[in-house]
């Protein structure tokens, strides 16, 4: 990434809102600025939202100022060409100065309300993984295809809370370490699609693909919920729960947590697993299509590790693995005999 634009890598719109190059290029554009700020959006795609929401709240503000100075400006020469007393002219002049001012502060209570309750969302692209840190300073790394969802500036008494389709994993800054009871501000939920998980103090992994979520916790303590059942399922190191959307069942199981996070690394760890499953992953994170000519060699398991930094050599190492043959056209991958 060029060095030009890691500085915002992290910005969030209330930052980009109190960027001086960023509100000047939104006041006087020209073709060097557009460069610039097209060229971050290059470098760190998950950065548009974030700058577009930023670039409208910016303009309606200015907007809103200007339109309440020329409004102001109006009434004030009126009230001073017009009027018969120099009483009455300073009177409504004040009146419409003070009209202003509330206008402004509204707008300005308006901004800060905006940046409280405002939602940072970040993705990531097929192929892509990506480290962040959450206001609370807990980490997660986001797998491929992945979206996490998050406030950064959450209520005084509220939990700390995301929202998450794919795969991460979590490692989570206890707050309560006095051994008190909870206090809502000190709750950390991660918010599946059909699951709540609530943390206390963690490492664990999530993974919501193909109508499947899962968690596997790896250190500490989580409790798991179906919003639907209020009856809860705590996991201990080593422990696996899932639910299949489905069949809307909810399993626990034993794992060994560590292969499961193995993607962080760039790692893959195969355990006599069918191609099927592989043919699964190859689409989840890499965003391919896969054809299969012939449906027996779907049931072919191969064991191993292998590096998943590169799609081009996974496919190699799985022809000689698995003794198939693999062609790549654009986005569709063909496996065949």
């Amino acid at each position: 990434m060029p060095d030009q634009y890691a500085k915002y890598d992290q910005y969030m719109v209330s930052d980009f809102m109190l960027d001086e190059d960023f509100l000047l290029w939104i006041k006087q554009p020209d073709a060097a600025k557009d460069a610039f700020w097209n060229g971050l959006v290059l470098a760190y795609p998950h950065q548009g939202e974030n700058m577009s929401a930023a670039r409208t709240l910016a303009k309606a503000i200015t907007a809103q100022k200007v339109k309440a100075s020329e409004a102001t400006k109006d009434r004030i020469w009126n009230a001073v060409t017009h009027s018969n007393s120099k009483v009455v002219t300073m009177r409504r002049a004040f009146r419409w100065v003070a009209a202003a001012a509330v206008v402004l502060i509204a707008g300005s209570l308006i901004f800060f309300q905006y940046l409280r309750t405002n939602e940072s969302l970040i993705k990531t692209a097929y192929g892509q993984k990506r480290t962040i840190s959450l206001p609370d300073g807990s980490q997660v790394v986001l797998n491929a295809n992945t979206q996490i969802k998050y406030k950064p500036r959450p209520g005084k008494n509220a939990p700390r809370e995301v929202w998450i389709t794919g795969e991460a994993w979590f490692n989570v800054v206890h707050i309560n370490k006095k051994g008190t009871p909870v206090q809502p501000a000190e709750r950390f939920i991660v918010h599946l699609p059909n699951m709540n998980v609530e943390v206390l103090g963690t490492t664990f992994t999530v993974n919501t693909r193909r109508n499947q979520e899962q968690v596997v916790l790896q250190t500490g303590r989580v409790k798991v919920e179906l919003p639907s059942n209020p009856s809860a399922i705590y996991l201990q190191p080593g422990e696996r729960v899932s639910y299949n959307k489905n069949s809307k069942v909810l399993l626990k199981a034993i794992t060994n947590p560590a292969d499961c996070s193995l993607w962080k690394e760039n790692r893959l760890k195969f355990d006599n697993t069918p191609l099927r499953e592989v043919i699964q992953l190859i689409e989840d994170d890499y965003g391919y299509k896969v054809e299969v000519t012939d449906s027996t060699i779907l049931d072919r398991t191969l064991g191993g590790n292998l590096s998943s930094e590169n799609e081009q050599i996974l496919f190699k190492a799985l022809e000689n693995m698995l003794d198939v043959n693999i062609t790549v056209n654009n986005k569709t991958v063909t496996i065949s005999k």
